[in-house]
């Protein structure tokens, strides 16, 4: 596997923190890098413990001295049991498109959460417009960032995350699609409209779930209350 550049691992996503519950005791990050999602956090939230994993072992260490715990290594072969219905929050920051079965992972790590406890997520969507551009032109080029990204071993839609958490007893609370510069999209909605026309496509929902370049999403235990919230 490649070598990620470091500022791969020291940026905050901000959307995801965001989403992120305000008043949790305990939260587990999943793939949490150098600690600085979790360094953000703090300050808004100073009592919570937060446990990380990492795999890769510099950033392990840095992350060490930002979380109240990090503990390095591959999370599909890891026994995290200890924190058995302890935790407030699950957090996984593009970090399940890189597991050979994020399904699995996703259903075994409910367990840890309390009753109504959270999952946030950050996962890139593959039905993102440019994809499909590049597709239509013949070109699936791997690259060092971004959907493509050479270390991605799974690739979700909008629909296959719902059904990825829903498999795994969580009801979606919120979605959060995040967008890049509009005018290349747009431009791009206008070329492809008659196809989806010709194929009797939804053209409103496909351009909803074809503009964000990844989705942020917000899950619980709790019984289902209403729909998906989706922005």
């Amino acid at each position: 596997m490649q070598q990620k550049p470091m500022p791969y691992f020291q940026s905050v996503n901000t959307p995801l923190l965001d989403i992120m519950p305000a008043d949790a005791g305990v939260i587990l990050e999943i793939g949490c890098a150098s600690g600085a999602l979790g360094a953000a956090y703090k300050l808004r939230n100073p009592a919570c413990r937060i446990y990380g994993v990492e795999i890769d072992p510099k950033s392990a260490a840095e992350a060490a001295d930002r979380l109240d715990a990090v503990l390095c290594g591959a999370v599909e072969t890891m026994d995290l049991s200890f924190l058995q219905g302890r935790v407030d929050c699950l957090v996984y920051g593009d970090v399940l498109e890189h597991l050979v079965d994020p399904w699995a992972v996703l259903n075994s790590q409910v367990a840890l959460l309390r009753p109504g406890g959270k999952v946030c997520a950050c996962i890139p969507n593959v039905q993102y417009w440019a994809v499909l551009e590049c597709l239509m032109l013949g070109d699936w080029t791997y690259r060092d960032h971004g959907i493509m990204d050479e270390t991605h071993l799974r690739f979700f839609t909008l629909k296959s995350v719902l059904t990825m958490f829903g498999a795994a007893g969580l009801h979606v609370d919120k979605v959060v699609g995040l967008n890049q510069e509009r005018a290349p999209f747009l431009q791009f909605c206008e070329k492809i409209r008659p196809v989806l026309r010709s194929f009797g496509v939804d053209e409103k929902l496909y351009f909803e779930h074809a503009e964000p370049l990844q989705f942020i999403v917000s899950a619980s235990l709790a019984a289902p209350g209403k729909g998906v919230d989706d922005e």
